[in-house]
């Protein structure tokens, strides 16, 4: 079971497809300095190369993310581990809040190389706008979960707690990253930012092994506690999906005040109700969306969810040798 007493017994197995998640977590290792930024640093810093509009893009994106994968690893370590007792499944979070510190690791890489004022991005989730309505919005999930007196012993309680589920491996990971994925990655289909769009790509093949996963899990916790999963709950959560996807649009209007960069802001408004609705019916939910075909078809070598097989045929990074490791 995933709620209650376990022993503290890898194997056998309870469910062979966790311990399968954090064999695929694994083979997707990286780390930021890897990742030559030389030519970021010149195109950052060369006049002509990027518009004051396409840097005050990139720089609202990392103000975005600088701080994100940061509640996400609290969440992961503070409510989801804290409640969840299926060894195998504990495996996977773990290796999950190590990938989202490397995550943090590599926002802070870009935000360094590119000498952007630090104080700035790091800390516009505090101020009004876009971004702090999304932050705030995610914190709502840890309402309760995060009391030290918290259980999942009652059903007020367990539907709480699926409702963190919900939010942050659908909500959050699922479709908040998504939009501003699109928004940096396009960049490389001109030649530029390069370095730090190759860290965005393995960065979206970790989230959209960390969807599936929490996809996987969450309907897993349905099957064990199907009382949770009333009509109430339901309705709520497809409310939840609807004031993400507001929040994106919100989101990308603030980056793209106007059309650049063959983006348009209609497109997004397809795109992540597209993705929306994938979320929901992955956990068996009426989609209030009816939009079958991405507007970035060009997006789907990196984050069609049926293709990620293909990015784990062979590992990105090597491991170092233990010859190689600096023991001082």
């Amino acid at each position: 079971m995933l709620i209650g007493k376990n022993p503290t017994q890898l194997m056998p197995f309870t469910y062979p497809w966790a311990w399968e998640e954090f064999k695929n977590l694994c083979k997707n290792h990286w780390l930021p300095q890897e990742i030559s930024m030389s030519q970021d640093i010149f195109q950052w810093k060369s006049p002509g190369k990027l518009t004051a509009q396409e840097k005050h893009l990139i720089q609202n994106i990392l103000s975005f993310f600088a701080n994100s994968d940061v509640i996400v690893g609290d969440n992961i370590l503070m409510a989801i581990y804290k409640n969840i007792n299926n060894p195998e499944v504990r495996q996977y979070l773990i290796g999950q809040a190590f990938q989202e510190s490397v995550h943090s690791w590599s926002y802070a890489h870009i935000v360094e190389s590119l000498s952007m004022d630090q104080q700035i991005i790091f800390s516009e989730f505090k101020k009004e706008g876009t971004i702090k309505d999304k932050h705030d919005f995610q914190m709502q999930y840890t309402d309760g979960v995060l009391d030290p007196h918290f259980n999942t012993d009652t059903l007020e309680n367990r539907q709480m707690f699926l409702r963190n589920l919900c939010g942050y491996y659908l909500g959050m990971e699922g479709m908040q990253f998504y939009s501003a994925f699109v928004l940096l990655l396009n960049f490389k289909r001109r030649n530029l930012m390069v370095g730090t769009a190759e860290q965005l790509e393995y960065i979206v093949r970790d989230e959209s092994l960390h969807c599936r996963f929490g996809t996987r899990l969450i309907q897993q916790y349905i099957e064990e506690n199907p009382d949770v999963w009333t009509t109430e709950l339901q309705n709520q959560i497809v409310s939840d999906i609807q004031h993400v996807v507001k929040l994106e649009d919100a989101f990308v209007a603030d980056c793209l005040p106007e059309d650049i960069l063959g983006l348009s802001r209609k497109d997004f408004e397809k795109y992540i109700r597209y993705i929306a609705q994938r979320r929901l019916q992955s956990i068996d939910l009426v989609s209030p969306y009816q939009i079958n075909e991405t507007p970035f078809p060009w997006m789907n070598e990196i984050m069609d969810l049926p293709k990620e097989k293909n990015f784990f045929e062979s590992r990105v990074t090597e491991y170092q040798a233990g010859m190689g490791l600096d023991w001082n």
